[in-house]
């Protein structure tokens, strides 16, 4: 834990839900689920408030917050808007730390009434030592602590932070992120912000000592100048990435009914980001791909020229024109190199130019050591600044009979998964030995759990893999781009 004044809410010591239903299915029910998923109930203690039930899901009800014995840190409210006031006095009374609004219809709901209720809330809290997360937000995934807002997300901790106005893309940052392998110290989604909001979250990234990357969605920036001076500071020591939601008019009134927020000129956003040093990018897709690149091995990529070793034939064409879209470059590859590669590579139907065709070398055990060659020898071949390899993830084998061994199953004695983790091995291996990034792309026809254990398995051994050829492109061009807008600002990577 920091010093940082953010700390109690992101490390309560015990839990209440507010107004849970005693239904499986009804209000609140989804964030008991996934606390108990988590097992918090069995670390602190977990309290549910219903005046109509005495037990839910085998845990004690009791008639209000103030009729539990022991002391409460962190709130859930899932009662509606009319009891909101009644039930900041309740928190304050208990020397609650923190309150997470779920409950909505504030700000966002276009009425001036209803936002003013929203701002005396928020002032009524805090003159009472109470801090606000929200209204109309998901609040806390924080692993270490067993804190979740959805059911099945990884209980381990890792050191990628989100923040998000949105609950749904506090949602998507996880389940486009997690399957990759990555793992989170926290993620706060905030909503409408009437206290906790964007600002004070990037100052508390900044300092927190479990947090190494930060990636973001925000649709409004309420107070630009106290945004700029906490992104600078965050971006300064991290890597942080923004997605920023509202760009166009419909976005933008999209925004305003979805958490009240104005969204402001897309142009001042991008000189905001420029100025504090923060990734910037345009799709939760390009935000997930940019979060595999800064915290794999390929945040090292210094420069343009790439090799490439993928299938051969039309998608070597695609693939070298997407780098080139990308503004990445495939120099032609050295006459030596191309010496060593000939006898692994037959002439008929491949090019070892750059890129390297690897789609017909044989089959079975005689493709596994090509294959193994062929990305031993342009990985190590100097003079570039990454290496791409787009050979690995193929279906799995069929049952004996069915059809034909897939021509990506270089061994057929070899179960999927321990190839997985074989030329996974090679990669983070190549890596080292030849001093620059690997890239994996694993081909689109993949199975989707051996592409799974592919990602993760990647992702551990500090590899990035990713889903095509266009994405690891984008993704190089995004880092190297934001690499050279921090010209003069402090070296993160």
């Amino acid at each position: 834990m920091s010093e940082h004044p953010l700390d109690p809410v992101f490390h309560p010591r015990a839990v209440a839900l507010v107004g849970i239903s005693s239904s499986a299915s009804g209000r609140g029910a989804s964030f008991l689920h996934a606390l108990l998923d988590q097992q918090y109930e069995q670390r602190r203690p977990l309290y549910l408030v219903n005046p109509r039930a005495t037990e839910i899901e085998g845990l004690p009800c009791f008639p209000t917050l103030l009729a539990i014995p022991g002391p409460v840190d962190h709130v859930i409210s899932l009662i509606p808007r009319d009891g909101a006031r009644a039930l900041v006095e309740q928190c304050v009374a208990k020397g609650v730390r923190s309150l997470h609004f779920f409950t909505a219809g504030f700000t966002e709901s276009g009425e001036a009434a209803m936002a003013e209720a929203e701002r005396a809330l928020a002032a009524l809290a805090r003159a009472g030592g109470v801090r606000v997360l929200g209204p109309n937000c998901m609040g806390l995934y924080v692993p270490d602590e067993r804190l979740a807002f959805g059911i099945g997300m990884p209980r381990e901790p890792g050191d990628v932070m989100g923040i998000s106005q949105s609950g749904a893309n506090a949602q998507e940052i996880v389940s486009g992120l997690a399957p990759r392998g990555v793992r989170f110290s926290k993620v706060v989604s905030f909503g409408n912000g009437s206290d906790i909001a964007a600002a004070e979250l990037f100052d508390y990234a900044a300092s927190d000592p479990q947090t190494a990357v930060v990636t973001a969605y925000l649709e409004g920036v309420p107070d630009g100048r106290a945004l700029l001076g906490a992104l600078r500071r965050c971006a300064a020591v991290k890597p942080t990435i923004i997605l920023k939601g509202g760009y166009t008019a419909a976005g933008a009134r999209a925004a305003s009914s979805h958490t009240g927020s104005l969204a402001g000129p897309g142009a001042l956003f991008d000189a905001l980001c420029r100025q504090a040093g923060a990734l910037r990018v345009d799709t939760l897709e390009e935000l997930h791909d940019a979060a595999i690149v800064v915290s794999t091995a390929a945040r090292h990529v210094r420069g343009r020229r790439a090799v490439l070793v993928g299938g051969g034939g039309g998608f070597s064409v695609l693939a070298a024109d997407a780098l080139a879209r990308h503004g990445l470059d495939l120099p032609e590859l050295p006459d030596t190199t191309r010496a060593a590669l000939r006898p692994w590579v037959p002439i008929a139907g491949n090019s070892i130019r750059n890129p390297v065709d690897a789609g017909f070398i044989g089959a079975g055990a005689a493709r596994r050591e090509a294959l193994e060659q062929v990305t031993t020898i342009a990985a190590l071949t100097p003079g570039y600044d990454v290496t791409i390899v787009a050979t690995g993830g193929g279906p799995p084998r069929p049952a004996a009979g069915e059809r034909a061994p897939d021509p990506d199953d270089d061994d057929p004695a070899e179960p999927p998964l321990e190839r997985t983790r074989r030329q996974v091995a090679l990669l983070a291996s190549l890596q080292e030995r030849g001093g620059r990034p690997v890239l994996l792309v694993r081909r689109e026809r993949a199975d989707a759990d051996l592409a799974a254990a592919l990602d993760v398995t990647a992702y551990a051994a500090g590899v990035a893999a990713f889903a095509s050829i266009p994405r690891a492109a984008r993704a190089l061009e995004l880092l190297l781009d934001w690499r050279r807008a921090r010209a003069g600002l402090p070296e993160l990577l």
